[in-house]
Order: C-alpha cells, then structure tokens, then sequence
C-alpha cells in the first residue's frame, strides 16, 4: 500500500492466481482509467497456489512470454496478490494523528494481533472517524503480509525485467477502483451507498465491503470454482472441456431443474455447491452487520469466472433479499474488453493518495 502521488505515467499490472493470469496495461488520467492492453492466460499448473509462487522459472517463462506477445518490455509494474495467508483486520483506535498512530501500533499492536510479527510486512491506512461511545475513535485497517510472500513477488517482477514499485492486495485494488470508477452499470454509485463487491474466483472468494467510498470490510474465503469442481466431480465424471460446456449451457443457476438429463444434474449439483459459498458469505455479512448496525448492505455486486454463469444475480439477490448485479461496466475505467475479469489489475494500478 506504497502512496503514490498522481504522474499519468503508463504501468503493467499483473493479477496472479492458481487458474489464470491478468495482466493490463495502462495509465490513471485525472478522471479516469485508461487501459492500453488487457490480456490473459492459463496460469502453468502447479505454478502459483494461494499467494505464493511454487514454480518460478514455469511461472516467470510463462509471464514473459506472454508480455513479448503484447509488446510489453520494461516500465513500472504494480502486482495484485490475494491470499488466505494475508491477516486482515480492522481496528478501532484512539483517533491520533499519524505520527502518534504509527507510534501506537509499532508498540501495541501485539495487544490486537497476537503473532510473529517478524515474519511479517505490516502495513496500515486510517479508514475513517467515527464516534464510539460517546468518543471519537479511528477505524484502522492493518494488513500483515508474510515477509517470505513479499520477496517471492518482489524478485518476480524484477526477474520479469520490470521496476517493482507497488504489491497490493486484492481488497485494497477492488476499494480503489470502487472508489475511482464513478458509476457501476450506469446506475450504481460506488460513493453514496455500501456495496459487497464479492469476487466469485476459482480457487477462493473474496468479499470486500465499501461504504461511500470507505473500505468498511474484507475477508478472503477458501471457496470457489475449484471447489465447485471438485463436487462435481465427485458425483459425475466429466473432463475439463465437458465441464466447462455444462457452466455455458446453463439457462438460469437461479431455478431448480426437476429433469434427469445430464445437463440439470450439473446445474442442481452446481447450485447446491454455490450456496455453500454463499453460507460462507453470509457469515462475513452478518460480522458485518454486527459492526456496522447503522450501516445495513445496500447492493452486492459480483465478479470474477463464477458471475458469469447465468442467472447468479438473482441467485445471490434470492438467497441474501439484497440488490445483486453483476458487473459490466464502469463509467470512468475505460477498457476495450471484459472490465468484469480485470478487476484485480485495474485496482493494482490505481493510486490513490491514501493508499
């Protein structure tokens, strides 16, 4: 969470993950987001799990690769990062100035993580004031990123030929470009309303929570397509190419098929696997709810692999009665393709003065 002042100076981005590799290129405008270049493939098998890169000459021959063939060579590169592995919390402090607040957490933040803080990179971003208790208090988000994570992508890009100059992670991209997108789908307003921008991933989920542009929440679940997959399997036994042919062919996820035919056995078997993620969620929703009774969920918006299939608005809007859309464009993010996929990338190469 490197601050970083506005300079409109062109950048890569790369969002790493188990299942595929986003990278785009481009640069932040003073009123909008312009993306060159926004390309992606399968990630090498065994590559990268959770965060951390298991294979780094497959990855990085990989990575290059495919960098040669879009024409990018050198310059800045920021990375986006999510992992169970990262500790994320929200603290609520005495409402200190920076100084003083830094001061307080170098010495007291044992009190409210207890952990080996040596075998972490800790960073922080005061969030907002707020009155508790008849006091006014500091909501402070902390961020601890295993030391051992941050080297192995440091060392990455520089392998890659690139200038390492941000690792985010993917809660702070996703509040960066809620924050700085203007309206969601013409009519979502990112900064007059709370919205769970809920990441439907391959190998995990992500939930990020916004408040009029204040990242209220974020929490990483172990769930998602691959997930879904593997129960799948264990009841049917269709290779990759069929699985995926089933996902297309689903009319509506939202409706329970009372046929036989293979195609309603995935799609029962598939909805049952997605409100098991969606059980998950709903724990994240109602911790929320019990810190923030005042401030109730107004709108979930999805995205990632698993919105697409059809239907998984009104799935997510039945089973939570909250608004639910999936994401499709984005008034000041302007990019000739899939916004919904770049998420991640386009958050990473975002600045922001407070983060």
């Amino acid at each position: 969470m490197k601050r970083l002042s506005f300079s409109g100076k062109s950048i890569t981005a790369i969002d790493l993950s188990s299942y595929e590799t986003k990278i785009v290129n481009g640069r932040q405008e003073r009123d909008s987001t312009e993306i060159k270049k926004a390309f992606s493939f399968v990630t090498p098998a065994g590559a990268y799990e959770n965060g951390y890169i298991r294979d780094e000459y497959k990855l990085s021959d990989a990575v290059r690769r495919e960098l040669r063939k879009n024409g990018i060579s050198g310059g800045t590169c920021h990375i986006s990062i999510k992992s169970t592995a990262i500790i994320i919390r929200e603290l609520l402090l005495p409402n200190l100035g920076s100084k003083e607040l830094e001061s307080m957490l170098s010495f007291q933040l044992g009190e409210y993580l207890p952990m080996d803080f040596s075998k972490y990179v800790i960073q922080h971003r005061a969030v907002e004031s707020i009155e508790n208790a008849g006091q006014e208090k500091l909501n402070v988000l902390v961020v601890a990123i295993p030391k051992e994570m941050v080297d192995m992508h440091y060392n990455f890009i520089k392998e890659l030929g690139l200038k390492p100059e941000v690792m985010d992670f993917h809660s702070n991209g996703v509040w960066k470009f809620l924050r700085h997108g203007g309206r969601i789908n013409g009519s979502l307003i990112p900064l007059e309303t709370t919205i769970a921008a809920v990441d439907l991933g391959y190998s995990t989920s992500n939930v990020t929570i916004v408040n009029k542009g204040n990242a209220k929440l974020n929490r990483v679940i172990d769930s998602g397509g691959f997930s879904l997959d593997r129960n799948i399997s264990k009841l049917m036994d269709p290779g990759s190419e069929e699985l995926l042919t089933y996902k297309q062919r689903i009319s509506d996820i939202s409706v329970v098929e009372a046929e036989y035919s293979e195609q309603d056995r995935y799609t029962n078997i598939t909805k049952t696997s997605l409100e098991g993620i969606m059980d998950k969620i709903d724990k994240v929703f109602k911790y929320y709810d019990s810190r923030e009774p005042d401030k109730w969920l107004d709108n979930i918006l999805l995205y990632g692999g698993l919105s697409k299939i059809k239907g998984m608005d009104k799935l997510f809007g039945g089973y939570f009665s909250i608004p639910t859309a999936i994401l499709e464009s984005v008034e000041k993010i302007h990019l000739n393709g899939d916004i919904n996929k770049y998420v991640g990338c386009v958050g990473a190469l975002i600045r922001d003065g407070r983060a």
